[in-house]
């Protein structure tokens, strides 16, 4: 719909639309490294293995936010808004990618407490003890990972 609200032509683009293309750049990125993310040692099968799930399910994300995509360019969208909200928008979005960035270097817990901690903050969090929630959460995942399930967690 135009502008003018007679149809015919793009929308102008709007909160779906940068939704919806921030869920294909992730599913995107998701599916390019994927087979560096997950190490799979293997004895030549050629069966499904650790990736073939995350891959499905990646593809299957992919081509959702793709077809919503397309058939929401021609659907009057929402505005984007106040612009403190989509800056914290933005900032969730940030800290979840620099998070998944950085844990080959720093770690899953200390990737995982610190956006869980952005995210808190970014909700307008700020009684302490659930600020320190994601501390908590981010140890029980790690040692339940590590210890309980023995999946080897950055």
């Amino acid at each position: 719909m135009s502008s003018n609200g007679q149809g015919g032509g793009i929308a102008r683009p709007g909160f779906r639309t940068l939704t919806t293309g921030l869920l294909l750049a992730a599913a995107a990125w998701g599916l390019y490294s994927l087979d560096s993310q997950i190490q799979v040692f293997g004895f030549g099968a050629s069966g499904p293995d650790a990736r073939t799930f995350p891959r499905l399910a990646l593809w299957l994300l992919a081509a959702a936010v793709a077809l919503r995509l397309v058939l929401s360019l021609r659907a009057k969208d929402f505005p984007l808004g106040n612009p403190v909200r989509l800056g914290r928008v933005l900032t969730v979005t940030a800290s979840s990618a620099a998070a998944l960035w950085a844990m080959p270097q720093v770690g899953f817990f200390f990737g995982a407490a610190g956006a869980g901690i952005v995210v808190a903050l970014m909700l307008g969090e700020r009684r302490p003890l659930l600020l320190v929630l994601p501390l908590i959460v981010a140890a029980v995942v790690t040692f339940g990972g590590r210890h309980g399930l023995s999946i080897p967690l950055p």
